[in-house]
């Protein structure tokens, strides 16, 4: 009867649940509604692992991670993702902590619609507090939870001791980090004594990953840490389905928009968005340019830029939280100007991409003109309040996304240097492999493009002049583009042959394999091939009408192997 009575009573609030989470959406904030799709767990928080950074480098060198999947690093497959609501059916406490606009709240949304309908942990009351809110109301409940649920749910100080001790109330606890200086001890204090008075009562914390204080402590009071891990390829499908069908008016229009959204979004084309758009809030902005045009960002450095905004200034504002941060006075462009310096200083090295913090803080307090200790706070307010930085595993840290930090050194070297002198910078680093995406983004946002192109030609061509085997390969290629009698531009048909001849991937990854037609198929068609070219070249394919020319004897024998071992595949 009195779970009944409770029950009537919590309706209302469930509603009303649904109306708060907000969602980056047309009209950029608006209610996130049904937008909840289970999250997978990481069963061991990132920061606790104690790696060396020399094996975290490997792991990431060495295939087992993803090139731009950063968040694999030093987990292999050893790691396995786990259900949230799963984790849930374990009946133990939970601390649950992620990155900024992860979807911790999300996660704690879906537990209590799952369990008011009765499919997760049905025989239990589930109450969702936003801590920021409950210690705003301090004052009326002397940070006692028992009596703020008393009052919530008009229940006398006997019934909520009935209710707690049957172990009848889901306790969830939104944004711990939120709340700060002595309120967020005492609120810390509180959820540590309910905890131990209530055994039986299961309680779930969300906090961002860096602000959680003591995690040993917290262990003690039968809490199990975990980490809310990046959406994975079904999640995106099943958040991009939710997006639309909430922001489309006709069904159908959102299911065609779902479909269009889906088959661009998982090209190999597109793989630098795939790999931010992997967390609910920045899926959503992704989801947003893609209903307003139909297509994603024409330049996707345009993309990084409004992620990063959103990340370091709109995130909190519009959810009306203050943090207490060393840094809080420091407008928008010093903050971005920290964090290009940060990324170009990593980017220049040969192990590009993780810092050991000493490391790291260093070049903070270089950047900013502070000490040790202050660079320490910076850093861990860097990490908290924006999750741009993160701690990979102890004291080893990097961008929580390669494609930021990409970003960041394209933009640091363009505003900090001349048009010339950035070209020429960018120019004595294209041997490197890594930095091609850096060349891609700054050929975008350069001011003068001609000079960057004019410095990168001048480059290719000095270093083509002195390698004979290079010239005679290329002097192979007119020949051979030469001998087809085609209608397309002779850059196109030198770009077939010239694939053709190397066993390299059309879309440059390094991957070596042979081509077939198929796979030809999917060149970027702004080299000006189509299926059609393809075909209308394949019946002109005849290895012989070059080599038996002896130009052949002068290039490398792989080349001949590796050219006639494709033209079979014609």
């Amino acid at each position: 009867m009195l779970v009944r009575q409770v029950r009537s009573l919590i309706h209302d609030d469930i509603q009303r649940l649904h109306s708060t989470m907000l969602l980056w959406g047309v009209d950029h904030w608006v209610p996130l509604g049904d937008l909840f799709v289970d999250v997978n767990i990481l069963e061991q928080v990132s920061s606790n692992r104690r790696s060396q950074l020399d094996d975290l480098w490997q792991d990431f060198t060495t295939g087992n991670s993803d090139y731009h999947s950063l968040d694999r690093i030093g987990l292999g497959k050893k790691q396995q993702r786990v259900s949230g609501l799963a984790v849930l059916e374990r009946n133990t406490n939970l601390m649950v902590v992620g990155k900024p606009g992860s979807g911790k709240t999300t996660y704690l949304q879906r537990i209590v619609t799952e369990c008011n309908n009765g499919k997760l942990q049905a025989y239990q009351i589930p109450v969702l507090i936003k801590l920021r809110e409950f210690v705003n109301d301090a004052g009326k409940y002397a940070y006692n939870l028992e009596q703020f649920l008393g009052q919530l749910w008009r229940l006398n100080n006997a019934d909520i001791e009935l209710l707690l001790n049957q172990g009848r109330v889901l306790v969830l606890l939104d944004g711990l980090d939120e709340v700060a200086g002595e309120a967020g001890k005492k609120i810390a204090k509180e959820i540590k004594r309910f905890a131990r008075d209530y055994p039986q009562v299961l309680i779930v914390v969300s906090c961002r990953t860096q602000t959680l204080p003591d995690l040993s402590d917290w262990i003690s009071n039968r809490f199990t840490c975990v980490e809310v891990a990046d959406f994975n390829e079904n999640q995106v499908s099943g958040f991009v389905a939710n997006w639309f069908e909430i922001m489309c008016a006709n069904v159908d229009e959102g299911e065609t928009q779902v479909q269009e959204f889906l088959s661009q979004f998982f090209k190999e084309e597109n793989k630098q968005i795939q790999e931010l758009a992997t967390t609910p809030i920045l899926l959503s902005l992704t989801c947003l340019v893609f209903k307003q045009t139909g297509k994603f960002y024409s330049k996707r450095s345009k993309l990084y830029q409004e992620g990063l905004e959103l990340l370091l200034e709109q995130w909190d504002e519009k959810r009306g939280i203050e943090r207490d941060e060393i840094y809080r006075n420091l407008p928008l462009k010093r903050k971005l100007e920290v964090l290009r310096f940060l990324a170009v200083k990593k980017f220049d090295q040969e192990q590009y991409v993780l810092f050991e913090q000493e490391e790291l803080e260093g070049y903070i307090g270089q950047f900013l003109g502070i000490d040790r200790r202050d660079s320490q706070r910076v850093l861990l307010a860097i990490e908290s309040q924006h999750g741009l930085l993160i701690e990979r595993s102890h004291k080893v840290w990097s961008f929580s996304h390669l494609t930021f930090q990409e970003y960041l050194v394209a933009q640091h070297i363009i505003s900090n240097y001349t048009c010339p002198v950035a070209s020429q910078y960018l120019v004595e680093r294209i041997h490197n492999t890594h930095w091609q995406e850096i060349f891609l983004i700054a050929i975008e946002i350069i001011n003068k493009v001609d000079t960057l192109i004019k410095y990168l030609k001048q480059r290719i061509d000095n270093s083509l002049a002195i390698i004979e085997k290079l010239q005679c390969y290329l002097d192979w290629l007119v020949i051979k583009s030469q001998s087809v009698n085609v209608p397309y531009k002779p850059t196109a048909i030198r770009y077939f042959y010239f694939i053709l001849s190397n066993k390299i991937s059309p879309l440059g990854k390094n991957q070596f394999h042979l081509l077939n037609p198929s796979s030809m198929f999917s060149f970027h068609y702004d080299m000006g091939i189509d299926k059609e070219m393809i075909q209308s070249l394949a019946s002109n394919f005849d290895p012989d009408v070059v080599f038996d020319r002896g130009l052949g004897s002068y290039l490398d024998p792989t080349i001949e192997l590796n050219f006639r071992a494709n033209a079979r595949d014609f």
